[in-house]
């Protein structure tokens, strides 16, 4: 009985440079010198965004940050806004502290958005915090609290978005990689597995061995049948399917099992359903 429990990768809290949005002086030639009254340059105000707002990709550097906007969600983007925490005070914090302040702040506001721990999920957690040029301006002072990730690609929205495994009707490259690393592909390309079939098991615990192969006969096996068209033991294509295991059940709010059809060396393109193969 082929088939796949959870193997959860690490999303790692990454500490954007954040908002160094003031402008900055131009090199200056070899030999030159530099005016006599060359003062700090004047913070310039930070991209404004607001919760659910979406964005492109956000620059390391910080240099773009002033220039950031937002793009519809519905669009291919790098990040969404999840909260905004306003800060006080006219003396500069420091990075450190800002970062300190972040790291705790933006977590549980992350689980509330999305519905589950960044180690959890499939989104990243980012945020974006005043330096100290930036802090001149009080409007610059806030915590920005991003979901996403630094690829890209994402579309929708990421709010109470807390499954890990794929929807029936997407397509998937190898399964043999953690279940965060899965590869959905559009199934008119070559790729390895369908979804084909899901259901959610809302027991406390994880289902027992026993448990699970009834889940598997009533779901998946009769599930290929009635998608392909004939016995999974006399078809080419083999079932294969997901399910957090035991260990972390109570950590991952994706509690379905999900059936994907295909096979380990690829090759598929359209869809498996009524191909009797």
């Amino acid at each position: 009985m082929p088939g796949r429990l959870l193997w959860l990768g690490i999303a790692v809290l990454l500490a954007l440079a954040g908002c160094t949005a003031a402008a900055q002086q131009p090199d200056v030639p070899t030999g030159a010198t530099s005016p006599a009254a060359s003062a700090s340059p004047a913070p310039e105000p930070v991209a404004q965004l607001t919760v659910g707002d979406c964005t492109g990709p956000v620059d390391l550097t910080g240099a773009s940050i002033s220039n950031l906007q937002a793009v519809p969600c519905s669009q291919p983007h790098h990040y969404e806004v999840h909260a905004t925490i306003p800060l006080t005070g006219d003396v500069y914090p420091g990075a450190d502290r800002l970062a300190d302040r972040a790291t705790a702040e933006c977590a549980p506001s992350f689980v509330e958005y999305v519905g589950v721990e960044p180690e959890y999920g499939r989104y990243g957690s980012a945020y974006l915090v005043p330096d100290e040029a930036a802090w001149g301006l009080p409007e610059n002072r806030a915590i920005t609290c991003l979901v996403g990730s630094p690829d890209g690609g994402l579309v929708g929205s990421a709010e109470g978005d807390y499954l890990v495994f794929p929807k029936i009707g997407e397509c998937t490259g190898p399964q043999n990689v953690p279940a965060l690393e899965v590869e959905i592909i559009d199934c008119a390309l070559a790729h390895n597995y369908e979804v084909f079939a899901t259901k959610n098991i809302t027991t406390k615990a994880a289902p027992t061995r026993a448990e699970l192969d009834k889940l598997f006969n009533s779901v998946c096996q009769s599930g290929f049948k009635e998608f392909v068209g004939i016995d999974s033991g006399k078809s080419k294509y083999e079932v294969t399917y997901f399910l957090a295991g035991a260990d972390v059940w109570t950590k991952v709010a994706d509690h379905r099992i999900v059936c994907s059809a295909g096979s380990p060396d690829g090759g598929i393109k359209g869809s498996l359903e009524g191909v009797k193969k």
